[in-house]
Protein backbone atom coordinates (compact mmCIF):
# COMPACT_ATOMS: atom_id res chain seq x y z
CA UNK A 1 0.00 0.00 0.00
CA UNK A 2 1.47 3.33 -1.03
CA UNK A 3 1.79 5.83 1.82
CA UNK A 4 -0.93 8.48 1.74
CA UNK A 5 0.44 11.45 -0.16
CA UNK A 6 2.48 9.54 -2.73
CA UNK A 7 6.24 9.49 -3.09
CA UNK A 8 6.63 13.23 -2.70
CA UNK A 9 5.90 14.33 0.86
CA UNK A 10 4.73 10.83 1.77
CA UNK A 11 4.06 9.94 5.39
CA UNK A 12 5.24 6.47 6.39
CA UNK A 13 2.28 4.30 7.50
CA UNK A 14 1.94 4.29 11.28
CA UNK A 15 2.22 0.50 11.50
CA UNK A 16 5.94 0.37 10.74
CA UNK A 17 8.93 0.43 13.07
CA UNK A 18 10.48 3.60 11.55
CA UNK A 19 7.21 5.54 11.79
CA UNK A 20 6.61 4.48 15.39
CA UNK A 21 10.14 5.44 16.40
CA UNK A 22 9.71 8.82 14.72
CA UNK A 23 6.34 9.29 16.37
CA UNK A 24 7.96 8.77 19.76
CA UNK A 25 10.43 11.55 19.00
CA UNK A 26 7.63 13.83 17.80
CA UNK A 27 5.55 13.20 20.92
CA UNK A 28 8.53 13.86 23.18
CA UNK A 29 9.06 17.27 21.58
CA UNK A 30 5.38 18.15 21.10
CA UNK A 31 4.26 21.43 22.62
CA UNK A 32 1.88 21.49 25.58
CA UNK A 33 -1.84 21.77 24.76
CA UNK A 34 -2.77 25.17 23.40
CA UNK A 35 -6.05 26.90 22.68
CA UNK A 36 -9.33 26.22 24.41
CA UNK A 37 -8.42 22.75 25.65
CA UNK A 38 -5.09 23.87 27.08
CA UNK A 39 -6.74 26.78 28.86
CA UNK A 40 -9.45 24.63 30.41
CA UNK A 41 -8.59 23.79 34.05
CA UNK A 42 -7.10 20.35 34.55
CA UNK A 43 -9.77 19.41 37.11
CA UNK A 44 -12.52 20.15 34.61
CA UNK A 45 -10.78 18.21 31.84
CA UNK A 46 -10.41 15.24 34.19
CA UNK A 47 -14.07 15.42 35.22
CA UNK A 48 -15.14 15.46 31.56
CA UNK A 49 -12.58 12.86 30.44
CA UNK A 50 -11.34 15.43 27.92
CA UNK A 51 -7.64 15.17 27.19
CA UNK A 52 -6.82 16.32 23.69
CA UNK A 53 -4.53 14.38 21.39
CA UNK A 54 -1.06 15.65 20.44
CA UNK A 55 -0.89 16.76 16.81
CA UNK A 56 1.76 14.20 15.67
CA UNK A 57 -0.40 11.31 16.85
CA UNK A 58 -3.54 12.80 15.31
CA UNK A 59 -1.84 13.16 11.94
CA UNK A 60 -0.38 9.66 11.82
CA UNK A 61 -3.50 7.89 13.05
CA UNK A 62 -5.68 9.71 10.52
CA UNK A 63 -3.32 8.96 7.64
CA UNK A 64 -3.00 5.28 8.54
CA UNK A 65 -6.78 4.84 8.68
CA UNK A 66 -7.40 6.83 5.50
CA UNK A 67 -4.76 4.89 3.61
CA UNK A 68 -6.42 1.60 4.60
CA UNK A 69 -9.84 2.85 3.48
CA UNK A 70 -8.62 4.28 0.18
CA UNK A 71 -6.73 1.09 -0.62
CA UNK A 72 -9.75 -1.12 0.06
CA UNK A 73 -12.10 0.68 -2.33
CA UNK A 74 -10.95 3.91 -3.99
CA UNK A 75 -13.75 6.49 -3.96
CA UNK A 76 -15.04 8.49 -6.90
CA UNK A 77 -13.95 12.12 -6.93
CA UNK A 78 -16.33 14.99 -7.57
CA UNK A 79 -15.62 17.91 -9.87
CA UNK A 80 -14.86 20.18 -6.89
CA UNK A 81 -12.00 17.91 -5.74
CA UNK A 82 -13.86 16.19 -2.91
CA UNK A 83 -14.08 12.39 -2.72
CA UNK A 84 -17.34 10.55 -2.15
CA UNK A 85 -16.42 9.76 1.43
CA UNK A 86 -17.86 10.56 4.84
CA UNK A 87 -15.40 11.01 7.70
CA UNK A 88 -16.96 11.13 11.18
CA UNK A 89 -15.49 12.20 14.49
CA UNK A 90 -18.18 11.46 17.12
CA UNK A 91 -16.34 13.28 19.92
CA UNK A 92 -14.85 16.04 17.81
CA UNK A 93 -13.50 18.34 20.51
CA UNK A 94 -11.84 21.27 18.77
CA UNK A 95 -11.92 19.47 15.41
CA UNK A 96 -8.27 18.46 15.17
CA UNK A 97 -8.93 14.97 13.77
CA UNK A 98 -11.27 16.35 11.11
CA UNK A 99 -8.77 19.09 10.23
CA UNK A 100 -6.08 16.42 9.77
CA UNK A 101 -8.43 14.30 7.62
CA UNK A 102 -9.27 17.33 5.48
CA UNK A 103 -5.59 18.12 4.95
CA UNK A 104 -4.78 14.52 4.00
CA UNK A 105 -7.66 14.30 1.53
CA UNK A 106 -6.78 17.69 0.06
CA UNK A 107 -3.27 16.34 -0.54
CA UNK A 108 -4.77 13.38 -2.38
CA UNK A 109 -6.90 15.76 -4.43
CA UNK A 110 -3.77 17.71 -5.38
CA UNK A 111 -2.14 14.52 -6.60
CA UNK A 112 -5.14 13.96 -8.86
CA UNK A 113 -4.84 17.38 -10.48
CA UNK A 114 -7.34 19.36 -8.38
CA UNK A 115 -6.56 22.70 -6.75
CA UNK A 116 -5.79 21.54 -3.18
CA UNK A 117 -6.94 24.83 -1.60
CA UNK A 118 -10.34 24.76 -3.29
CA UNK A 119 -10.59 21.02 -2.71
CA UNK A 120 -9.94 21.42 1.00
CA UNK A 121 -12.88 23.80 1.34
CA UNK A 122 -15.12 21.40 -0.59
CA UNK A 123 -13.94 18.46 1.52
CA UNK A 124 -14.77 20.32 4.73
CA UNK A 125 -18.31 20.99 3.46
CA UNK A 126 -19.07 17.62 1.89
CA UNK A 127 -16.98 14.95 3.61
CA UNK A 128 -16.34 15.88 7.23
CA UNK A 129 -18.88 15.40 10.02
CA UNK A 130 -18.28 16.11 13.69
CA UNK A 131 -20.41 15.59 16.79
CA UNK A 132 -19.40 17.38 19.98
CA UNK A 133 -21.55 17.81 23.09
CA UNK A 134 -19.62 20.82 24.44
CA UNK A 135 -20.86 24.02 22.72
CA UNK A 136 -17.54 25.79 23.23
CA UNK A 137 -15.58 23.09 21.45
CA UNK A 138 -18.22 22.56 18.77
CA UNK A 139 -17.96 26.24 17.87
CA UNK A 140 -14.17 26.05 17.79
CA UNK A 141 -14.29 23.00 15.51
CA UNK A 142 -16.61 24.81 13.07
CA UNK A 143 -14.26 27.78 13.04
CA UNK A 144 -11.23 25.60 12.32
CA UNK A 145 -12.94 23.63 9.56
CA UNK A 146 -14.36 26.64 7.79
CA UNK A 147 -17.74 27.72 6.36
CA UNK A 148 -20.37 25.04 5.94
CA UNK A 149 -18.66 22.49 8.17
CA UNK A 150 -21.11 19.98 9.66
CA UNK A 151 -20.28 19.98 13.36
CA UNK A 152 -23.33 19.08 15.46
CA UNK A 153 -23.58 20.01 19.12
CA UNK A 154 -25.07 16.81 20.54
CA UNK A 155 -24.35 13.62 22.48
CA UNK A 156 -23.25 11.21 19.75
CA UNK A 157 -24.29 7.99 21.49
CA UNK A 158 -27.92 8.99 22.10
CA UNK A 159 -28.89 11.83 19.79
CA UNK A 160 -30.86 11.65 16.56
CA UNK A 161 -27.73 12.91 14.78
CA UNK A 162 -25.85 9.80 15.84
CA UNK A 163 -28.72 7.50 14.83
CA UNK A 164 -28.97 9.11 11.37
CA UNK A 165 -25.30 8.34 10.72
CA UNK A 166 -25.69 4.58 11.24
CA UNK A 167 -23.94 2.81 8.38
CA UNK A 168 -23.00 6.10 6.70
CA UNK A 169 -19.37 6.75 7.65
CA UNK A 170 -16.46 5.54 5.55
CA UNK A 171 -14.11 6.45 8.36
CA UNK A 172 -14.73 6.98 12.08
CA UNK A 173 -11.82 8.67 13.82
CA UNK A 174 -11.09 10.41 17.07
CA UNK A 175 -10.31 10.32 20.75
CA UNK A 176 -13.54 9.72 22.72
CA UNK A 177 -13.84 10.80 26.36
CA UNK A 178 -12.29 8.57 29.02
CA UNK A 179 -14.74 8.53 31.92
CA UNK A 180 -15.47 5.61 34.19
CA UNK A 181 -19.13 4.99 34.88
CA UNK A 182 -18.84 6.00 38.53
CA UNK A 183 -17.38 9.38 37.58
CA UNK A 184 -19.82 9.74 34.71
CA UNK A 185 -22.63 9.29 37.22
CA UNK A 186 -21.27 12.17 39.29
CA UNK A 187 -21.02 14.40 36.21
CA UNK A 188 -24.12 13.25 34.26
CA UNK A 189 -26.17 10.55 35.95
CA UNK A 190 -28.87 10.71 33.28
CA UNK A 191 -26.36 9.82 30.57
CA UNK A 192 -24.90 6.99 32.65
CA UNK A 193 -28.31 5.45 33.22
CA UNK A 194 -29.26 5.82 29.56
CA UNK A 195 -26.07 4.00 28.48
CA UNK A 196 -26.08 1.29 31.14
CA UNK A 197 -26.80 -2.01 29.38
CA UNK A 198 -27.33 -0.34 26.01
CA UNK A 199 -24.05 -1.79 24.72
CA UNK A 200 -22.04 -4.89 25.47
CA UNK A 201 -19.38 -2.42 26.62
CA UNK A 202 -21.71 -0.92 29.25
CA UNK A 203 -23.27 -4.11 30.56
CA UNK A 204 -20.78 -5.27 33.16
CA UNK A 205 -19.03 -3.78 36.17
CA UNK A 206 -17.58 -0.28 36.26
CA UNK A 207 -17.44 0.38 32.53
CA UNK A 208 -15.90 3.37 30.76
CA UNK A 209 -17.52 5.81 28.34
CA UNK A 210 -14.84 5.38 25.67
CA UNK A 211 -15.75 1.67 25.38
CA UNK A 212 -19.28 2.57 24.30
CA UNK A 213 -17.83 4.77 21.53
CA UNK A 214 -15.54 1.92 20.48
CA UNK A 215 -18.48 -0.44 20.09
CA UNK A 216 -20.78 2.11 18.45
CA UNK A 217 -18.10 3.10 15.93
CA UNK A 218 -18.68 -0.08 13.95
CA UNK A 219 -22.39 0.72 13.75
CA UNK A 220 -21.58 4.09 12.21
CA UNK A 221 -19.33 2.66 9.51
CA UNK A 222 -20.33 1.71 5.98
CA UNK A 223 -19.63 -1.84 4.68
CA UNK A 224 -16.11 -0.90 3.57
CA UNK A 225 -15.57 1.43 6.52
CA UNK A 226 -12.63 1.82 8.87
CA UNK A 227 -12.36 2.95 12.49
CA UNK A 228 -9.37 4.53 14.22
CA UNK A 229 -9.86 5.53 17.85
CA UNK A 230 -7.35 6.43 20.53
CA UNK A 231 -8.45 4.89 23.82
CA UNK A 232 -6.90 3.58 27.05
CA UNK A 233 -5.44 0.08 26.75
CA UNK A 234 -7.34 -1.13 29.82
CA UNK A 235 -10.20 -2.55 27.74
CA UNK A 236 -7.89 -5.23 26.32
CA UNK A 237 -7.72 -7.01 29.67
CA UNK A 238 -10.30 -5.52 32.06
CA UNK A 239 -13.09 -7.82 33.25
CA UNK A 240 -15.73 -5.14 32.63
CA UNK A 241 -14.80 -5.11 28.91
CA UNK A 242 -15.10 -8.88 28.38
CA UNK A 243 -18.36 -8.62 26.42
CA UNK A 244 -16.90 -5.86 24.23
CA UNK A 245 -13.82 -7.96 23.48
CA UNK A 246 -16.01 -10.91 22.65
CA UNK A 247 -18.21 -8.89 20.30
CA UNK A 248 -15.27 -7.41 18.38
CA UNK A 249 -13.46 -10.76 18.22
CA UNK A 250 -16.54 -12.59 16.94
CA UNK A 251 -16.94 -10.01 14.18
CA UNK A 252 -13.26 -10.23 13.25
CA UNK A 253 -13.29 -6.45 13.39
CA UNK A 254 -9.87 -5.68 14.86
CA UNK A 255 -7.38 -4.86 12.10
CA UNK A 256 -4.52 -3.45 14.18
CA UNK A 257 -3.54 -2.29 17.66
CA UNK A 258 -0.82 0.12 18.70
CA UNK A 259 0.03 -0.28 22.39
CA UNK A 260 2.13 2.47 23.94
CA UNK A 261 2.85 0.48 27.08
CA UNK A 262 4.07 2.73 29.88
CA UNK A 263 4.93 5.59 27.52
CA UNK A 264 2.84 8.67 28.27
CA UNK A 265 1.06 10.33 25.36
CA UNK A 266 -1.14 13.00 26.94
CA UNK A 267 0.27 16.05 28.70
CA UNK A 268 -1.15 16.52 32.19
CA UNK A 269 -2.57 13.00 32.56
CA UNK A 270 -1.27 9.54 33.40
CA UNK A 271 -2.96 7.37 30.79
CA UNK A 272 -1.92 4.06 29.29
CA UNK A 273 -2.84 4.46 25.67
CA UNK A 274 -3.72 2.33 22.68
CA UNK A 275 -4.80 3.03 19.12
CA UNK A 276 -7.50 0.70 17.87
CA UNK A 277 -8.04 0.17 14.14
CA UNK A 278 -11.28 -1.63 13.32
CA UNK A 279 -12.61 -2.68 9.96
CA UNK A 280 -15.98 -3.81 8.64
CA UNK A 281 -14.02 -6.23 6.42
CA UNK A 282 -13.38 -9.37 8.47
CA UNK A 283 -9.75 -9.72 9.58
CA UNK A 284 -7.98 -13.06 9.93
CA UNK A 285 -5.01 -11.53 11.77
CA UNK A 286 -4.45 -8.53 13.99
CA UNK A 287 -1.33 -6.45 13.44
CA UNK A 288 0.08 -5.53 16.85
CA UNK A 289 2.70 -2.88 17.60
CA UNK A 290 3.89 -2.89 21.22
CA UNK A 291 6.12 -0.39 22.94
CA UNK A 292 8.46 -2.03 25.42
CA UNK A 293 11.60 -1.13 27.30
CA UNK A 294 13.70 -2.09 24.28
CA UNK A 295 11.65 -0.20 21.71
CA UNK A 296 8.82 -1.16 19.37
CA UNK A 297 7.99 -4.72 18.39
CA UNK A 298 5.58 -5.56 15.57
CA UNK A 299 3.87 -8.80 14.68
CA UNK A 300 0.60 -10.53 13.99
CA UNK A 301 -1.79 -12.29 16.35
CA UNK A 302 -4.33 -14.73 14.86
CA UNK A 303 -7.85 -13.39 15.22
CA UNK A 304 -9.02 -16.90 16.11
CA UNK A 305 -7.14 -16.63 19.43
CA UNK A 306 -9.20 -13.66 20.60
CA UNK A 307 -12.42 -13.96 22.59
CA UNK A 308 -13.89 -12.52 25.79
CA UNK A 309 -10.84 -13.46 27.85
CA UNK A 310 -8.06 -10.89 28.31
CA UNK A 311 -6.16 -10.68 25.05
CA UNK A 312 -2.57 -11.94 24.96
CA UNK A 313 -0.87 -9.61 22.50
CA UNK A 314 2.79 -10.53 22.76
CA UNK A 315 4.68 -10.28 19.50
CA UNK A 316 8.25 -10.85 18.44
CA UNK A 317 10.57 -13.12 20.35
CA UNK A 318 8.56 -12.83 23.60
CA UNK A 319 5.46 -14.37 22.05
CA UNK A 320 6.94 -17.87 21.95
CA UNK A 321 7.87 -17.61 25.64
CA UNK A 322 4.40 -16.45 26.66
CA UNK A 323 2.78 -19.26 24.68
CA UNK A 324 5.11 -21.79 26.27
CA UNK A 325 4.21 -20.53 29.74
CA UNK A 326 0.50 -20.63 28.90
CA UNK A 327 0.84 -24.31 27.94
CA UNK A 328 2.05 -25.24 31.45
CA UNK A 329 -0.33 -26.11 34.27
CA UNK A 330 -3.79 -24.64 34.83
CA UNK A 331 -4.43 -20.89 34.93
CA UNK A 332 -4.72 -19.47 38.42
CA UNK A 333 -8.49 -18.89 38.03
CA UNK A 334 -9.11 -22.64 37.78
CA UNK A 335 -7.52 -23.46 41.13
CA UNK A 336 -7.78 -20.32 43.26
CA UNK A 337 -9.92 -17.29 43.91
CA UNK A 338 -8.40 -13.83 43.55
CA UNK A 339 -10.18 -11.04 45.43
CA UNK A 340 -9.49 -7.33 45.72
CA UNK A 341 -9.22 -5.92 49.20
CA UNK A 342 -11.98 -3.86 50.75
CA UNK A 343 -11.96 -0.13 50.12
CA UNK A 344 -12.75 2.32 52.92
CA UNK A 345 -12.50 5.43 50.71
CA UNK A 346 -11.24 7.08 53.91
CA UNK A 347 -8.13 5.27 55.13
CA UNK A 348 -6.99 8.22 57.29
CA UNK A 349 -10.15 7.63 59.39
CA UNK A 350 -10.47 3.84 59.37
CA UNK A 351 -6.77 2.87 59.47
CA UNK A 352 -5.87 3.61 63.07
CA UNK A 353 -2.65 4.99 64.42
CA UNK A 354 -1.28 3.81 67.77
CA UNK A 355 -3.20 6.52 69.65
CA UNK A 356 -6.51 6.09 67.85
CA UNK A 357 -6.50 2.31 68.35
CA UNK A 358 -7.21 2.85 72.05
CA UNK A 359 -10.21 5.06 71.28
CA UNK A 360 -12.40 2.22 69.97
CA UNK A 361 -13.49 -1.20 71.19
CA UNK A 362 -10.84 -3.85 70.41
CA UNK A 363 -13.44 -6.26 68.99
CA UNK A 364 -13.94 -3.89 66.02
CA UNK A 365 -10.22 -3.55 65.32
CA UNK A 366 -8.37 -5.99 63.09
CA UNK A 367 -4.86 -6.20 61.70
CA UNK A 368 -4.84 -5.03 58.11
CA UNK A 369 -2.61 -5.50 55.11
CA UNK A 370 -2.07 -2.88 52.43
CA UNK A 371 0.14 -3.10 49.39
CA UNK A 372 2.95 -1.33 51.19
CA UNK A 373 2.87 -3.91 54.01
CA UNK A 374 3.57 -6.88 51.72
CA UNK A 375 7.22 -7.94 51.71
CA UNK A 376 8.48 -10.96 49.80
CA UNK A 377 8.15 -13.99 52.10
CA UNK A 378 7.51 -11.42 54.83
CA UNK A 379 5.89 -12.04 58.19
CA UNK A 380 2.12 -11.47 58.29
CA UNK A 381 2.31 -9.27 61.35
CA UNK A 382 1.19 -5.99 59.86
CA UNK A 383 1.88 -2.79 61.77
CA UNK A 384 -1.47 -1.23 60.82
CA UNK A 385 -4.88 -1.79 62.40
CA UNK A 386 -8.22 -0.99 60.82
CA UNK A 387 -11.60 -0.19 62.33
CA UNK A 388 -14.14 -2.55 60.70
CA UNK A 389 -17.74 -1.63 61.61
CA UNK A 390 -19.02 -4.88 60.09
CA UNK A 391 -19.89 -8.35 61.28
CA UNK A 392 -17.70 -11.21 60.12
CA UNK A 393 -20.49 -12.08 57.69
CA UNK A 394 -19.91 -8.74 55.93
CA UNK A 395 -23.08 -7.06 57.25
CA UNK A 396 -22.75 -3.48 58.47
CA UNK A 397 -23.41 -3.05 62.18
CA UNK A 398 -26.61 -1.02 62.50
CA UNK A 399 -26.40 2.51 63.97
CA UNK A 400 -28.47 1.57 67.03
CA UNK A 401 -26.26 -1.41 67.81
CA UNK A 402 -23.13 0.64 67.17
CA UNK A 403 -24.24 3.26 69.69
CA UNK A 404 -25.32 0.69 72.29
CA UNK A 405 -22.57 -1.94 72.09
CA UNK A 406 -19.67 0.11 70.79
CA UNK A 407 -20.02 3.63 72.21
CA UNK A 408 -16.33 4.48 71.87
CA UNK A 409 -16.26 3.51 68.18
CA UNK A 410 -19.54 5.35 67.63
CA UNK A 411 -18.10 8.50 69.20
CA UNK A 412 -14.89 8.19 67.17
CA UNK A 413 -16.81 7.83 63.90
CA UNK A 414 -19.13 10.68 64.84
CA UNK A 415 -16.13 13.00 65.18
CA UNK A 416 -15.20 12.16 61.59
CA UNK A 417 -18.75 12.22 60.23
CA UNK A 418 -18.16 15.30 58.10
CA UNK A 419 -15.24 13.76 56.25
CA UNK A 420 -17.01 10.40 55.84
CA UNK A 421 -20.16 11.97 54.44
CA UNK A 422 -18.19 14.00 51.90
CA UNK A 423 -16.94 10.86 50.16
CA UNK A 424 -18.06 10.64 46.51
CA UNK A 425 -19.95 13.92 46.68
CA UNK A 426 -22.13 12.96 49.60
CA UNK A 427 -23.14 9.45 48.54
CA UNK A 428 -22.69 8.23 52.12
CA UNK A 429 -24.77 10.84 53.90
CA UNK A 430 -27.21 9.42 56.44
CA UNK A 431 -27.25 7.08 59.45
CA UNK A 432 -24.89 4.58 57.79
CA UNK A 433 -22.27 7.26 57.02
CA UNK A 434 -19.53 5.06 58.53
CA UNK A 435 -19.80 2.24 55.98
CA UNK A 436 -16.83 1.40 53.78
CA UNK A 437 -16.85 2.92 50.33
CA UNK A 438 -16.17 -0.46 48.71
CA UNK A 439 -16.98 -3.25 51.18
CA UNK A 440 -16.30 -5.97 48.62
CA UNK A 441 -15.30 -9.46 49.72
CA UNK A 442 -15.52 -8.64 53.45
CA UNK A 443 -16.84 -12.02 54.57
CA UNK A 444 -14.36 -13.94 52.41
CA UNK A 445 -11.45 -11.80 53.59
CA UNK A 446 -12.50 -12.30 57.22
CA UNK A 447 -12.56 -16.11 56.98
CA UNK A 448 -9.94 -17.80 59.17
CA UNK A 449 -8.43 -19.86 56.32
CA UNK A 450 -4.92 -18.78 55.35
CA UNK A 451 -4.51 -16.69 52.23
CA UNK A 452 -1.80 -15.25 50.02
CA UNK A 453 -1.60 -11.46 49.88
CA UNK A 454 -0.01 -9.49 47.05
CA UNK A 455 0.23 -5.73 46.40
CA UNK A 456 -1.84 -4.22 43.61
CA UNK A 457 1.25 -2.53 42.10
CA UNK A 458 4.81 -3.81 42.20
CA UNK A 459 7.96 -4.12 40.14
CA UNK A 460 7.33 -7.86 39.91
CA UNK A 461 6.27 -10.66 42.20
CA UNK A 462 5.88 -9.97 45.93
CA UNK A 463 3.75 -12.00 48.32
CA UNK A 464 3.30 -13.27 51.87
CA UNK A 465 0.98 -15.75 53.58
CA UNK A 466 -1.51 -14.39 56.11
CA UNK A 467 -2.78 -16.83 58.76
CA UNK A 468 -4.35 -14.23 61.09
CA UNK A 469 -7.45 -13.33 59.08
CA UNK A 470 -6.07 -9.84 58.51
CA UNK A 471 -8.33 -7.44 56.66
CA UNK A 472 -6.89 -6.78 53.21
CA UNK A 473 -7.44 -3.24 51.95
CA UNK A 474 -7.83 -2.26 48.33
CA UNK A 475 -4.18 -1.56 47.62
CA UNK A 476 -3.69 -5.32 47.83
CA UNK A 477 -5.28 -8.55 46.64
CA UNK A 478 -5.86 -11.85 48.40
CA UNK A 479 -5.57 -15.31 46.82
CA UNK A 480 -6.87 -18.53 48.34
CA UNK A 481 -6.90 -22.01 46.73
CA UNK A 482 -10.36 -23.36 45.91
CA UNK A 483 -11.56 -26.30 48.03
CA UNK A 484 -10.00 -29.50 46.75
CA UNK A 485 -7.86 -27.69 44.15
CA UNK A 486 -4.49 -29.32 43.33
CA UNK A 487 -2.44 -26.31 44.39
CA UNK A 488 -0.93 -25.26 47.70
CA UNK A 489 -0.37 -21.89 49.29
CA UNK A 490 3.31 -22.82 49.45
CA UNK A 491 3.53 -23.14 45.66
CA UNK A 492 1.62 -19.88 45.19
CA UNK A 493 4.03 -18.21 47.60
CA UNK A 494 7.02 -19.42 45.58
CA UNK A 495 5.47 -18.41 42.24
CA UNK A 496 4.35 -14.97 43.36
CA UNK A 497 7.78 -14.13 44.70
CA UNK A 498 9.43 -15.15 41.42
CA UNK A 499 10.22 -13.35 38.18
CA UNK A 500 7.41 -15.09 36.31
CA UNK A 501 4.81 -12.66 37.68
CA UNK A 502 6.54 -9.57 36.33
CA UNK A 503 7.43 -11.36 33.10
CA UNK A 504 3.83 -12.52 32.52
CA UNK A 505 2.15 -9.26 33.47
CA UNK A 506 4.45 -7.07 31.38
CA UNK A 507 3.45 -9.13 28.35
CA UNK A 508 -0.24 -9.72 29.06
CA UNK A 509 -1.28 -6.84 31.32
CA UNK A 510 -0.79 -3.09 31.11
CA UNK A 511 2.77 -2.09 32.11
CA UNK A 512 3.02 1.02 34.26
CA UNK A 513 5.55 3.81 34.45
CA UNK A 514 8.87 3.00 36.11
CA UNK A 515 8.69 -0.71 35.24
CA UNK A 516 5.79 -1.43 37.60
CA UNK A 517 2.96 -3.87 36.84
CA UNK A 518 -0.60 -4.20 38.11
CA UNK A 519 -1.43 -7.39 40.01
CA UNK A 520 -5.20 -7.07 39.59
CA UNK A 521 -7.71 -9.89 39.31
CA UNK A 522 -8.23 -9.74 35.54
CA UNK A 523 -4.47 -9.89 34.92
CA UNK A 524 -3.69 -12.55 37.53
CA UNK A 525 -6.43 -15.06 36.76
CA UNK A 526 -4.88 -16.20 33.43
CA UNK A 527 -1.43 -16.63 35.03
CA UNK A 528 -0.41 -20.26 34.33
CA UNK A 529 0.93 -22.32 37.19
CA UNK A 530 3.68 -24.89 36.66
CA UNK A 531 2.80 -28.56 36.36
CA UNK A 532 3.75 -30.70 39.38
CA UNK A 533 7.38 -31.79 39.35
CA UNK A 534 10.30 -32.26 41.68
CA UNK A 535 11.09 -28.57 41.13
CA UNK A 536 7.65 -27.44 42.34
CA UNK A 537 7.98 -29.70 45.37
CA UNK A 538 11.40 -28.26 46.22
CA UNK A 539 10.11 -24.70 45.66
CA UNK A 540 7.21 -25.35 48.08
CA UNK A 541 9.54 -26.62 50.81
CA UNK A 542 11.99 -23.77 50.38
CA UNK A 543 9.30 -21.07 50.25
CA UNK A 544 7.80 -22.10 53.60
CA UNK A 545 11.03 -23.13 55.27
CA UNK A 546 13.23 -21.04 57.56
CA UNK A 547 15.04 -18.10 55.99
CA UNK A 548 12.98 -18.11 52.78
CA UNK A 549 13.47 -14.37 52.25
CA UNK A 550 17.23 -14.87 52.20
CA UNK A 551 16.90 -17.75 49.73
CA UNK A 552 14.82 -15.82 47.22
CA UNK A 553 17.20 -16.33 44.29
CA UNK A 554 17.36 -20.06 44.96
CA UNK A 555 13.57 -20.34 45.11
CA UNK A 556 13.24 -18.23 41.99
CA UNK A 557 15.52 -20.62 40.11
CA UNK A 558 13.44 -23.60 41.24
CA UNK A 559 10.32 -21.88 39.88
CA UNK A 560 12.13 -21.19 36.61
CA UNK A 561 12.99 -24.85 36.27
CA UNK A 562 9.43 -25.83 37.09
CA UNK A 563 8.24 -23.72 34.15
CA UNK A 564 11.01 -25.01 31.88
CA UNK A 565 12.24 -21.51 30.98
CA UNK A 566 15.82 -20.72 29.96
CA UNK A 567 17.84 -18.46 32.25
CA UNK A 568 18.24 -15.84 29.48
CA UNK A 569 14.48 -15.54 28.98
CA UNK A 570 13.77 -15.60 32.72
CA UNK A 571 16.14 -12.76 33.50
CA UNK A 572 15.00 -10.54 30.61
Amino acid sequence: MEPLGGARGAVEPLLSAPALALLGQELASAAAPAGADGARPRARRRAEGAYFTPAPLVDRVVREALAARLARRPPAWRADGSPELVVLDPAAGDGRFLVAAGAALAGEAGRRGFDPVAARAAIARRCLVGIERDPEFAALARERLGPGAAVHCAEALLSSVGRELTGAADLVIGNPPYLRSIRLGLADDELREALRGRYAATSRGEWDLYAAFLEQALEWTAPDGEVALIVPSRWLTARCAALLRGKLAEAGAVRALVLFGAEQVFAGATTYTSVVFLSRARQAEVTVARRGTGGWELGQVPGSELDQAPWRLSVGRRRALVERLAAQGPPLAQVARVAKGAGTNADPVFVLGPDAADEVEPSLVRPCLRGRDVAAFGPADPPARVLVPYRRTGQLIAPSEMAGRFPRAAAYLARHRGALEQRERGRFRGPAFYCFGRPQNLAWLSAPAAKLVVPDVALGGRALIDRRAAMVLDSAYAIRPLPGAPVSLALLLAVFNSRVVGLWLRETGVPLRGGYVRLKTAYLEPLPLPAPSRFTAEAERAATGPGAAGRRDEIDDLVRRAYGVDRADWAD
